[in-house]
């Protein structure tokens, strides 16, 4: 196997209520570190340099040959079906199966429990060739997959492990993501932003979602080790479900209450849409950026207009080759390639004009990953 490695008011009662409701702990990480704070500064933002290159396609796996597979059809389950994180990522990987003439099918699914085993279900029932859970955490689902394993069918998490973790237990399949890779990076981008200043982090986790706890560990530990002395971070939690009715409110309340808050760090870039209008309203007058992961088009955008300081990017269009990739392998019983994840690109407003205008999925990480997966496919 190939080991590959590539988001002036008046507090109100009910804001109160919900960063209450929600949850929120604050950790000062030891109080930073102890540090010169411009070699901290500095190598935050050789840091940055470094990921703002394009990824490279030189090493994608061993070839595989998918003409068998031409006919077949998979599942896939996002978490929200309506997110644009997800339902841009699913467009994607429908296109790329198309090119393998295999059929793709997104379940509608609404963020709800019900709705995540109606899915696996129905692509039992529909004799799928393998069945992706696209968001929807793998543990929670244990009867629906073990009668999907028992109708010979595989379940692939896309988007659930980190890529140097190990995996869900008990299935061999799953297309990982570099999530603390990218909590270190916006973490930085924070730190050499802020330059030399603590870092007073507002940081939104998702903990209903694999990687919550481990992009919020990355977050701590760099804010103790890399960031000048009394930098730290103020947790809340935002459940999927709940992000356009109590994010501005989680924000606005976590402004107010500690006007040292400097950057807000959401773990996924979606949430940087509810986020905005609670930084604008709580702290007109104070320079609050936005710090985060994804490259969601939309958050892309607001890279341009200056509320979103940096996207972590991957893109969601290589994502789903690797996605892809990875259900191939399961569906022709070949061995899966450890770890596998697509890349990051960090991008700013120095770069932000390269995926577009407006900005695109699939664009700013160059042009040849398409063809080198069709070649390394057999397609090409």
């Amino acid at each position: 196997m190939i080991t590959k490695k590539f988001s002036a008011v008046a507090v109100t009662a009910a804001a109160l209520l919900m960063l209450g409701a929600c949850g929120s702990s604050s950790s000062d990480g030891g109080s930073g570190s102890s540090g010169d704070s411009k070699a901290e500064v500095a190598a935050a933002q050789k840091a940055v340099d470094e990921a703002k290159a394009i990824p490279s396609t030189d090493d994608l796996g061993d070839p595989i040959d998918v003409a068998s597979l031409k006919g077949k059809t998979i599942y896939s389950i996002p978490i929200d079906s309506k997110a644009e994180f997800y339902s841009v990522g699913e467009k994607a990987m429908k296109k790329v199966a198309a090119e393998a003439g295999v059929n793709f099918v997104t379940f509608p699914s609404d963020g709800t429990q019900t709705s995540f085993q109606q899915g696996i279900q129905q692509a039992i029932n529909a004799k799928a060739g393998a069945i992706m859970l696209n968001g929807p955490l793998a543990e929670t689902l244990g009867p629906q997959i073990d009668a999907a394993k028992k109708a010979g069918i595989p379940v692939i998490p896309l988007h659930l492990s980190d890529s140097e973790g190990d995996g869900t237990p008990g299935l061999e399949y799953e297309a990982f993501a570099p999530f603390n890779q990218a909590a270190r990076l916006f973490t930085q981008y924070a730190i050499a932003n802020l330059k030399g200043e603590p870092v007073h982090a507002l940081v939104i986790q998702v903990s209903e979602t694999g990687p919550s706890e481990g992009m919020v560990k990355t977050i701590e530990d760099t804010l103790e080790n890399e960031a000048p002395s009394g930098s730290k971070a103020t947790v809340v939690n935002a459940p999927v479900a709940q992000w356009s009715t109590q994010v501005q409110g989680l924000v606005q309340s976590a402004l107010l209450k500690d006007p040292k808050i400097n950057a807000v760090l959401p773990i996924y870039d979606s949430i940087a849409l509810y986020a905005a209008p609670g930084i604008k309203q709580a702290a007109p007058n104070r320079d609050v950026k936005i710090y985060s992961f994804n490259g969601t088009p939309a958050i892309l955008k607001m890279v341009k207009d200056g509320s979103v300081a940096v996207n972590v990017a991957e893109n969601p269009d290589w994502v789903s080759y690797v996605n892809l990739d990875v259900a191939f392998r399961a569906m022709l019983g070949v061995p899966p390639i450890k770890g596998e994840t697509g890349p990051l690109r960090l991008i700013d407003a120095s770069n932000v004009d390269e995926t577009g205008n407006p900005p695109e999925s699939g664009k700013g990480f160059g042009d040849e990953y398409p063809s080198a997966f069709l070649k390394l496919w057999g397609l090409a």
